[in-house]
């Protein structure tokens, strides 16, 4: 049995369901966490590509990415991975608060996951060189999410 709610932690990091459904699963599960002070999942860059993904396959609409990542963000017991919690942490807000950034469309979407699979595949150390940001003058007419430094 899961004493703790992670399992429903889980399936929304990894988006596996109905988000209103996977929401109000957390909600309910939430006075079972309340003692428990550490995380109980952790979000990598992987949970963020999958989503990425689901709105560029047509399975979930743009706005339903916003939800979730709202959700992600704001769930107490969701851990971000060390490693790139910098480049989750910027995905997590700036898809959350498109009215803050830039509307979420499928081309930011696009840029997100280019960022999120390159972050993956370089290496330690050499994660940088594939976050490197446009050039100021790109930034306004790209409208590109700037990974960190």
């Amino acid at each position: 049995m899961d004493t703790h709610g992670s399992r429903p932690l889980e399936a929304l990091v990894h988006w596996n369901g109905d988000l209103s459904e996977l929401t109000r699963s957390t909600r309910n599960t939430r006075s079972a966490r309340h003692c428990s002070a550490t995380p109980l999942v952790t979000f990598r860059p992987d949970h963020a590509a999958a989503a990425v993904k689901k709105v560029l396959a047509g399975l979930a609409d743009p706005s339903q990415l916003v939800d979730w990542a709202q959700a992600v963000h704001f769930e107490d017991h969701v851990d971000i991975e060390e490693e790139h919690q910098n480049l989750l942490t910027q995905f997590l807000v700036e898809i959350s608060t498109p009215e803050l950034f830039v509307p979420v469309t499928r081309e930011v979407c696009r840029r997100w996951l280019h960022v999120l699979q390159a972050s993956t595949a370089s290496g330690p150390g050499s994660a940088q060189d594939a976050h490197r940001p446009p050039a100021p003058q790109d930034r306004a007419a790209a409208r590109t999410p700037l990974p960190p430094r």
